[in-house]
């Protein structure tokens, strides 16, 4: 048996146990079923979404993590109602099969483009004139985080695969960086000691995150994502070649087209969604220990936030109710 078919073989027992645990055909089911994945911002968005229509719509959900192979099996037979934070390039191949062949399932925009890239603080965007990759070209040497006479750029950890992608970028734009490759975590205590102390840094990150609500940051700017400029080979890096910006990638909603029929107030809902990038740093802030700001558990924070935010809320709302 080749290995995709294992792993559908193994998505549809998954998805057969889920369903049995809920003791309920699709169709005669009336809560909402919603995927959540392994990482915060998805977290969040799925205790909005819950407090949402519980609170708003008396509709009942039921949270559960699933990955998104097996959520796709599960929305095309109704099982899985909603894919609650579906990342666009990864994910391009369930899009393509799902809403585009098979017509099972249909997508709404959450937020567009989430960036990744190089940042630096704004007191040094401002303090030495850098916007652009070739503003850096030069001054690489401010950068020296460990006083070895050569400028730092954090790069990820060595198990990332982006890790890679941000050295063959350092070599190519012909900049005289030494990547730098510890944990995240203790990368994240460097971040902050240099801007207690306004000290340059440079390193890799990606919206949305809380540090974006922490700290003024600002992203360098490079030529714009094409598929010619971004020849990587994972572990060739002599055979690879990136002159340009890491692929932003659109965020999805991803929907049973089952829910129409089903909960159509819930469907409604769902196909009105969309959330600022910048709202979801803030819940994802709200969920994690910052100094002032007390962590609060996802749940409360989805609360505190829709309260916060009836605007955006309503029009969620606009012609549900």
């Amino acid at each position: 048996m080749s290995k995709f078919k294992k792993n559908l073989a193994l998505a549809l027992l998954i998805t057969t146990s889920l369903i049995l645990s809920m003791g309920t055909s699709w169709a005669a089911r009336k809560n909402v079923i919603i995927a959540e994945q392994s990482w915060t911002g998805s977290t969040v968005i799925c205790q909005v979404m819950k407090h949402v229509l519980e609170t708003k719509l008396d509709i009942p959900v039921k949270i559960t993590q699933l990955s998104g192979s097996v959520t796709w099996v599960g929305m095309d037979k109704g099982d899985v109602d909603v894919f609650s934070d579906m990342w666009e390039t990864p994910e391009i191949a369930g899009i393509e099969k799902y809403t585009k062949e098979k017509k099972s399932c249909e997508i709404v925009l959450s937020y567009p483009g989430a960036p990744q890239g190089w940042y630096i603080p704004k007191y040094v965007a401002e303090k030495y004139g850098i916007k652009t990759i070739a503003d850096l070209k030069g001054k690489e040497k401010i950068f020296d985080i460990n006083s070895d006479g050569k400028g730092d750029l954090w790069v990820g950890p060595s198990s990332w695969k982006i890790n890679e992608a941000n050295t063959i970028r350092i070599r190519d734009y012909g900049l005289d960086f030494e990547p730098s490759a510890v944990e995240q975590w203790a990368w994240l205590a460097t971040l902050k000691s240099a801007t207690i102390k306004k000290q340059p840094v440079i390193f890799y990150y990606w919206e949305p995150e809380w540090l974006f609500t922490e700290y003024d940051l600002v992203k360098i700017q490079e030529a714009a994502y094409e598929d010619a400029k971004w020849n990587f080979i994972p572990g060739k890096p002599e055979q690879s070649k990136i002159t340009c910006e890491i692929q932003p990638s659109n965020v999805w909603v991803g929907m049973s087209k089952k829910m129409e029929t089903r909960l159509p107030k819930a469907y409604k809902f769902f196909k009105n969604w969309s959330i600022p990038i910048n709202e979801v740093n803030n819940l994802i802030a709200m969920v994690t220990d910052l100094p002032d700001s007390p962590k609060l558990s996802p749940a409360d924070a989805a609360k505190k936030w829709v309260a916060d935010n009836p605007e955006i809320v309503n029009a969620w709302l606009k012609d549900v109710q």
